[in-house]
């Protein structure tokens, strides 16, 4: 497999806190950690190969993506074996990758299902161990507080737990996955801490915490910048349902792109369509003009498009080969869909 460490045509490499120089975007890997639930709904994602996960991962790093971002939860620790056999069946080395884990939800050790979030510090520390030898090394790029809008006085174990993780050299960095403005940032000052992971994409910007991680020099990682692969410019009309063993159609209260039967939302369709135009421009496709959107709100961000197929990673991450958005087209594109979500008096 050929390397990939010249410049990406397009976008220029940015410096991490531990020195590594890659592309500002990395690939997301909640669905290769297979089906699995909490509170009997689907939480995971059905049909799910690991052998064409791992050649999904491989198109990812041919395009020239470093930053892998997973979770101790995803499939119960199933996604970070996925990635570390992805890696060793690669030509790069462990320090070629940004490896960013997450802890902070449990699963059941025999089924794998998620059981509940958890602020305990030995939970914490257990799970960055788990990783590690998952991947079989020393330290992890970046370790975050995987639940979000967790109250900042229960979560004081947590961040002792990654401080100390930290310390010891287990981890480079840590951050917290969280889209509460005061929640993000109250361990901010903390050594070691880098990254915020918050939602972002054109139906969900995000300007007042891009503001406050610019502010601080932190990295904003994104998570659905393609809203569930309602960006990736495929729904039209009367699409078909996901299917019922798809987290999709999960029915979950935060789940605003997709209704209880898995169906896209219409609305968000059609807003897809009124856009469509201006996403795609410069040979873009719909995926690769939402997460150029993505870049384009700050230098700072980190867009994390989850992939199930090697097809899907070409088309996303071919984004990096097309020229940069501009600001004034970004802002053009947020004002429509500011405009079409605005209530009507």
């Amino acid at each position: 497999m050929e390397r990939q460490d010249q410049a990406i045509v397009g976008y220029e490499q940015v410096t991490l806190w531990n020195g590594k120089r890659v592309p500002r975007i990395g690939i997301g890997t909640w669905i290769m950690g297979g089906m699995q639930y909490s509170g009997g709904k689907p939480i995971g994602w059905g049909n799910v190969d690991d052998d064409t996960s791992v050649r999904t991962l491989h198109t990812a790093f041919d395009t020239g993506v470093r930053i892998i971002d997973t979770s101790v939860s995803y499939g119960a620790g199933h996604a970070e074996d996925v990635i570390a056999r992805a890696i060793r069946e690669s030509s790069l080395n462990r320090d070629d990758v940004v490896i960013c884990t997450k802890a902070g939800t449990l699963c059941d050790p025999t089924s794998g299902d998620i059981t509940g979030p958890t602020d305990r510090k030995v939970d914490i520390t257990n799970a960055i161990d788990s990783s590690l030898r998952r991947f079989d090394t020393d330290h992890l790029d970046l370790v975050k507080f995987h639940v979000n809008r967790h109250p900042i006085d229960r979560s004081e174990e947590v961040f002792e737990a990654l401080s100390e993780a930290f310390t010891v050299g287990k981890i480079s960095a840590f951050g917290w996955s969280n889209d509460d403005l005061p929640g993000s940032m109250a361990f901010a000052d903390l050594e070691g801490f880098e990254a915020v992971q918050h939602d972002l994409n054109v139906f969900s910007p995000a300007d007042d915490l891009l503001a406050a991680i610019e502010k601080r020099g932190l990295w904003s990682f994104n998570r659905q910048p393609l809203a569930m692969g309602l960006l990736s410019g495929k729904y039209h009309g009367k699409t078909p349902n996901v299917g019922a063993n798809d987290m999709r159609s999960s029915g979950l209260t935060w789940m605003r792109y997709f209704d209880k039967e898995g169906a896209p939302t219409k609305d968000l369709v059609r807003a897809v369509e009124t856009i469509r135009e201006l996403l795609t421009a410069d040979g873009r496709t719909v995926a690769q003009g939402s997460l150029a959107w993505c870049l384009a709100q700050s230098d700072r961000t980190i867009p994390l498009p989850g992939c199930r197929t090697p097809e899907q990673a070409k088309d996303n991450f071919g984004v990096l080969s097309k020229p940069v958005l501009s600001k004034d087209a970004a802002e053009e594109i947020g004002k429509i869909i500011e405009d079409l979500q605005r209530p009507v008096r």
